[in-house]
């Protein structure tokens, strides 16, 4: 007979792998439904989307890298429509026939792409089994192993298996995560990358095959993109760092054979894209003119405020669900220290580095495009904070959810909406303003420099942005963890 411990444990087990399978339909629902809207109106393929498509015809055609016969045979007239365009098109209005390249600043002959080929491995076979159908189909898929490991990391710190499930469709669906989700950007595979390595390299303990996913996600992730390297090479040194201690017998719960499998696969992975980088460039990091370059000081101030500020890119503008986040990760800090700080040490040289670009905005596509893959952790300190938070503090919680919500249908409803000209003008801010009379958008202070408001105008924001997450951080008040009870026995 069972013990009423076990008995408990595995209700309770039932109870999180029936809310787990409610977040993976709900999200294979929303995610199926809108992406007929993206065939529809957001066709051909625009932004960097078509270079990763045209990486996946010559590795499928000619078995290389070299891209020059495709754009001399002008390859990308497959997957445009016909001309002149149907009577009853309803995509792009203009885009561009002749596509320009993206090449990388290499030095050997021929043209390669500047992109990452970690997404183009992704789609390939199934780009070559259905098309741009089979390419979504797997970023989505990537998408909802996503929600599954934010749900795992809201469960961890506390969360019911309730919460856990709001949380991780509430953050999972929406912007910045949700529209990603199915274009195809190297976002969404490197936050599900991100958020697996971290959960496994905080654990006390992994089987084997933990470790090897934690260490293949690793060695990914550059391979995604090479704004990743610093990010996966401190993971992996994490990795390396319990490997070493557990063979010395000081091990934190790691058993040497066991980390050694996570070690292998993240090596292998920073190695090969070195030598991929002395192959392509004729040194061990990819050329900066591929992303043009790096700012100084004050441009990196600047992006780091546009990057949650800016009218039309920033994070806070499009999900103030996020200004929350921060004003709760003291929660997660008391609650999970090894793991929160680890997420710090990932998080922050990769937001330094981005801020740091000379297009830190990311150009053609969804707001946040850089933060997306990082956005995930946000889960953490709002399970922490909301297993816990008064009603009111909920109402705070929701009501900052809810209005980056309500911009994300706009977005869905016309998916041509996330995507704005760097002129100052929020697309989505402006059709709330038709629907409401309002003039929100004028509001919204521009940080990216081709229509920067006055640096007057963009301390102030940032200044009021800082008093109103102060005030956010005394509203949620210190971790009382002596009123605590994990909510594993509440009613789902």
């Amino acid at each position: 007979m069972a013990e009423p411990e076990e008995l408990a444990e595995s209700i309770e087990r039932q109870r999180a792998g029936r809310w787990l399978l409610v977040v993976v339909l709900v999200a294979a629902v929303a995610w199926a439904l809108i992406a007929c809207r993206y065939l529809e109106r957001l066709a051909p393929l625009t932004g960097d989307e078509p270079y990763y498509v045209m990486t996946v015809i010559s590795l499928l055609e000619d078995f290389d890298l070299d891209e020059a016969n495709q754009y001399a045979e002008r390859a990308w007239l497959r997957f445009y429509p016909p001309w002149p365009l149907p009577a009853d098109w309803r995509g792009w209005p203009a885009f561009p026939w002749e596509l320009p390249p993206h090449p990388a600043q290499a030095a050997r002959p021929g043209l390669y792409s500047k992109h990452g080929l970690g997404l183009t491995v992704l789609i390939a076979l199934p780009w070559a089994v259905a098309g741009r159908v089979g390419a979504m189909a797997t970023v989505g898929a990537c998408g909802i192993l996503l929600l599954v490991q934010l749900f795992w990391l809201a469960r961890e710190v506390g969360a019911s298996p309730r919460l856990a499930a709001l949380l991780a469709l509430g953050l999972g669906l929406v912007m910045p995560i949700g529209p990603y989700a199915l274009l195809l950007f190297p976002e969404v595979p490197a936050a599900l990358c991100f958020v697996y390595a971290v959960r496994r390299a905080s654990e006390r303990a992994n089987r084997w095959w933990q470790w090897l996913l934690a260490g293949g996600a690793i060695g990914f992730l550059p391979w995604l993109h090479q704004r990743f390297l610093i990010s996966a090479a401190l993971l992996g040194a994490v990795i390396l760092g319990r490997a070493v201690a557990a063979r010395a017998g000081r091990g934190w719960g790691a058993d040497w054979p066991g980390a050694l499998w996570g070690v292998l696969p993240a090596l292998v992975g920073g190695l090969g894209i070195l030598g991929f980088d002395l192959w392509l460039y004729g040194k061990p990091y990819q050329n900066p003119a591929d992303h043009a370059g790096f700012a100084g000081p004050l441009g990196t101030l600047n992006g780091a405020f546009g990057l949650l500020l800016d009218a039309q890119w920033g994070l806070l503008i499009a999900a103030p669900v996020f200004l929350v986040a921060l004003a709760t990760l003291h929660w997660w800090a008391a609650r999970q220290p090894q793991r929160f700080w680890l997420t710090v040490g990932v998080v922050a040289p990769y937001f330094g580095l981005v801020a740091a670009y000379r297009v830190w905005w990311g150009e053609w596509g969804p707001p946040a495009r850089y933060l997306v893959p990082v956005a995930g952790f946000a889960v953490a300190p709002l399970a922490c904070w909301l297993a816990t938070a008064r009603p009111w503090q909920w109402l705070i919680a929701g009501l900052a959810w809810s209005w980056g919500a309500l911009l994300s249908v706009v977005g869905y409803l016309d998916p041509q909406r996330f995507y704005h000209h760097p002129d100052g003008v929020n697309k989505l801010y402006r059709t709330l303003d038709s629907w409401l009379g309002t003039q929100l958008a004028e509001r919204l202070v521009p940080f990216q420099p081709y229509a920067a408001a006055p640096a007057e105008e963009r301390l102030r924001v940032a200044l009021l942005t800082v008093i109103a997450l102060l005030a956010l951080v005394a509203l949620a008040g210190p971790p009382a963890w002596q009123r605590v009870r994990i909510l594993t026995d509440e009613k789902a």
